[in-house]
């Protein structure tokens, strides 16, 4: 039941967040496409990241908007995992980034809103980059947090290599944990996208005053694939996943697969 019910949960957020993509699509569009105009691609969107399960992009100047669902099985969480994400331009380099995630051990689907600037481009300062400064309701400390991260990124012909990095403050007490994530990509035909993607999340603050079920570690690495088709992509990822909890003995292992679907607009 408690299962159904955030699967309900996060189906609400994704229907929503896709109303608001494609009101903020169509707005955006109306005055300078024509009903003859075909539809986006998702191709470039694919090549630069924006459906990597764990890494994000460094540039999202391939779409307006788009939105990305997800759902597989930890085996270090023992469970259903799922995640969703919404994004849309503001303005050319400014993004509203929305979603949130459900993991198996936790009841609560943990929402996340915040604004992305593509910085840098590769075509003149030789990396893309970009920095995302999000709130989140329940963080790495299940805690609430204000979280910074910067994503960069190079192309070398058809492979791109990816790096993120992450801090996350605790708005309870004094809880903050460091995020890091790397990835690659490499172009195999037109639509298809084969590469290696990977998230380390560590506790940074030290002492026993923790809230019940703190992580101190979490690790999840493997290979993933996405496959284009007009302005969607279907994703998947599989790989090992580990997990340890602050204060407990021992350290969980288990295989990860997800399946995951998307638009661009």
């Amino acid at each position: 039941m408690q299962l159904f019910s955030a699967c309900a949960r996060l189906f609400s957020v994704a229907t929503f967040g896709l109303m608001i993509v494609l009101g903020a699509a169509s707005a955006q569009g109306a005055e300078t496409e024509s009903e003859t105009t075909p539809p986006r691609s998702s191709k470039e969107s694919a090549a630069s990241g924006a459906f990597l399960p764990w890494t994000m992009g460094a540039r999202s100047d391939a779409q307006r908007a788009l939105v990305y669902g997800q759902g597989g099985y930890d085996g270090a969480a023992k469970g259903a995992v799922f995640q969703t994400v919404v994004e849309a331009q503001i303005l050319e380099r400014l993004s509203l980034r929305a979603g949130g995630s459900y993991a198996a051990g936790d009841t609560s689907f943990r929402p996340v809103a915040g604004l992305r600037v593509d910085a840098l481009r590769q075509e003149r300062h030789g990396v893309d980059l970009a920095v995302l400064g999000a709130y989140e309701a329940k963080g790495f400390n299940m805690v609430g947090a204000v979280t910074a991260h910067v994503a960069v990124a190079r192309a070398f012909g058809d492979t791109r290599l990816m790096g993120n990095a992450g801090y996350g403050f605790g708005l309870d007490g004094t809880e903050r944990y460091g995020d890091f994530r790397v990835a690659g990509l490499h172009r195999l035909t037109s639509n298809l996208h084969v590469g290696l993607d990977s998230r380390l999340r560590v506790d940074l603050e030290r002492d026993n005053n923790e809230p019940v079920g703190e992580p101190e570690r979490d690790l999840v690495v493997g290979p993933v694939g996405t496959y284009s088709f007009g302005r969607y992509v279907v994703s998947t990822s599989v790989g090992v996943s580990s997990l340890k909890l602050r204060l407990v003995e021992g350290t969980r292992t288990g295989a990860v697969g997800a399946l995951g679907f998307g638009a661009v607009f």
